[in-house]
This record gives C-alpha cells, sequence and structure tokens, in this order.
C-alpha cells in the first residue's frame, strides 16, 4: 500500500504556485488557472492494494479543468465535502452548482472543469478499468456526471467516501478490503445505466441483466453454477440469457470465469487470507482443478497465482503451496 502526504506549508509563499501544480500533477489532475503566490493546499494520499487511489484534498479557490491523458484507462469520483462548487463537462454541457455531499464523476481522458469557489475540501478517488469491467458495461461510452446527494443510496456512497476521507491515516490494507469491494458495488450500481442503456436497448434489459449479475456474484463459490441454473432461476429462457451476455460484449462463460478470477487475485493479495493455500482459493471461489486455474490466472493476469502472491505479500507459501504444481 503507497501512501504520500503533501502541504504547502512546507514552502516559501513564492515557491507554492510551483508545487502545489507538481502535486496535483503526481494526482493526474490538470489546471487552468495559474495559481497566486497566496495558494495553499494539503493532499494526503493512498493507493490501496487493488490499486485504487484515494486522495484528500483542502486547498484555497483555484479551477481545475481539461484531461490527463498519460495514465491508464480509470474512472475517477470525488465527494466535496466543504466549499462552494461548480461542475460542467464539455463545451455543450451546462456548469451546474453543486453542494456539500454531492459526488461527481467521470473517466480519464475526457475534459471536465470543476470550479472551487471558496476553500474546499474533498475526496478524490480513482477506480482502475479492471475492478469495474466487465460488470459495468460499455466503459468507452462513460462521460462526466453528477450524482446528487438528493437521492438516499447517492447519501449513504456519500457518508461511506467522507469517512474514509477522515480515517485514511488510520486505515491498513486489510481495512482496506471491505472498502475496495463497497466503492466498486456502489459504482456499478450507480454508474451502470450511464454506460449500457443503449448497448441493451431498454432499460427493462439492463436491470434484468444486473439482476443476473448480483444472483451471479452470490453464487461465484458454486461450481455447479450454470446458464442453465441462472435461467431456472430467472424464470427466463437460455437464448434469451445469452443474448444479454451477448449485449454486455461477452459470454456467460467468460463473465463467470473473470469474476472467479478477480475474486481469486483479491484473495491472493490479502493479508487476511494469507493462511489459505492457493488450493483453498480456487476452491473457494468455484474452481475445481488447481492447475486448471493456475493456467487460467497465468493467461489472464500474465502471471502465476504463486508468483502474483509472492510479489504482494512477500515469501508467504503455505505448505500446500509448497507441494501443490504451479501450471505453466
Amino acid at each position: 500500500m503507497n501512501a504520500w502526504n503533501f502541504s504547502t506549508n512546507a514552502y516559501i509563499q513564492g515557491e507554492r504556485p510551483r508545487v502545489w501544480q507538481q502535486a496535483l500533477s503526481r494526482l493526474h489532475l490538470p489546471t487552468v488557472d495559474q495559481p497566486d503566490a497566496g495558494v495553499h493546499g494539503d493532499v494526503a494520499s493512498l493507493v490501496s492494494p487493488q490499486g485504487i487511489e484515494f486522495a484528500r484534498m483542502s486547498a484555497s479557490p483555484q479551477t481545475i479543468s481539461g484531461r490527463s491523458a498519460d495514465q491508464p484507462f480509470s474512472v475517477w469520483l470525488s465527494i466535496l465535502m466543504e466549499g462552494r462548487f461548480a461542475f460542467g463537462g464539455r463545451a455543450s454541457e451546462p456548469v451546474i452548482d453543486l453542494m456539500p455531499g454531492d459526488i461527481i464523476y467521470g473517466p480519464t481522458g475526457v475534459d471536465s472543469t470543476l470550479t472551487l469557489k471558496s476553500d474546499f475540501r474533498m475526496l478524490y478517488v480513482k477506480i482502475p478499468q479492471l475492478m469495474l469491467h466487465p460488470r459495468l458495461i460499455n466503459l468507452g461510452s462513460l462521460r462526466t456526471g453528477t450524482l446528487s446527494g438528493h437521492k438516499a443510496i447517492n447519501r449513504i456512497f456519500a457518508g461511506m467516501l467522507t469517512s474514509v476521507a477522515e480515517n485514511m491515516e488510520e486505515l491498513d490494507a486489510a481495512e482496506l478490503r471491505p472498502i475496495e469491494l463497497a466503492l466498486t458495488e456502489f459504482v456499478v450500481v450507480s454508474l451502470a445505466g450511464s454506460t449500457a442503456v443503449q448497448a441493451f436497448g431498454s432499460t427493462a434489459r439492463l436491470v434484468h441483466y444486473q439482476r443476473i449479475c448480483q444472483s451471479i456474484e452470490n453464487q461465484l463459490g458454486d461450481p455447479e453454477l450454470t446458464v442453465g441454473k441462472i435461467a431456472a432461476e430467472q424464470h427466463a429462457s437460455l437464448r434469451y440469457i445469452q443474448k444479454l451476455f451477448e449485449a454486455a460484449g461477452h459470454s456467460f462463460g467468460q463473465y463467470l470465469r473473470q469474476r472467479r478470477l478477480e475474486r481469486c487475485r483479491s484473495d491472493l493479495q490479502s493479508t487476511l487470507h494469507r493462511h489459505l493455500s492457493i488450493s483453498d482459493i480456487c476452491f473457494r471461489w468455484g474452481f475445481s482443478d488447481p492447475a486448471h486455474f493456475s493456467r487460467t490466472f497465468r493467461a489472464e493476469f500474465g502471471t502465476t497465482p504463486r508468483a502474483y502472491r509472492q510479489a504482494q505479500l512477500g515469501d508467504t507459501d503455505t505448505v500446500a503451496d509448497v507441494l501443490e504444481p504451479d501450471a505453466a
């Protein structure tokens, strides 16, 4: 888990505009206005084990605008905690005045403008694409937007983000794991409609697909889970289920395999599960053959489960790991 902190208070006043710009650049946040000599700002940043970046920022009024293309594709969001804000995306979009508790979001590489009209505090979060695909459909169509605090689910989401911002310094890697899971669930639920309705042709089909995906999530550990079982559970035909997954850009089997692999990858890098062997983890998430799991994991992530675990946690092999084959 990587963490860093920054404050303009550590620099003389004449140096503060330059070093503040450097701090924003480290977060891949461009600015359109040149901060004056009176600029002040603080950043506390950490990166979770699965690569989610959290950055709590407090600073003087300024405008953050444009895009930073020099980074892998990610989805970003920000909870506005204190201050007065206005947000606009592309030139054709209206500028929206926001309140503390509102959440803004967008994909990296797309222009947006956040005007911070007063001293402010906010939490900026960046989520790697791998953590959202394939559950967040058609990410290429995602644009900037807002999640209003007037909606109950958004208030709950905002409360969680605010709590993370207030307690970042006290969180370790193990404690960040449930936060990673909850955060991705909130993002998928909140943004799925923004990216997928066109792909499915109707909101009703999208909602049904999401319900099916949630059912799969609840049964990932069942090695007997099949498309036929899901079809019977959902009172739908096999062809209908298959067409929903085709609209999402993959097959049922591909989706199931990717979700199981992602859960295994998460457990392999978690200190909470270091007592489990690699076989334990693969069986835990529905794989029935450790050698097949190892080959599938390597094809997806470019490394074996054992090598991945060692890179994340150090030398953590259990006796079972040492004895079991790690397929090439």
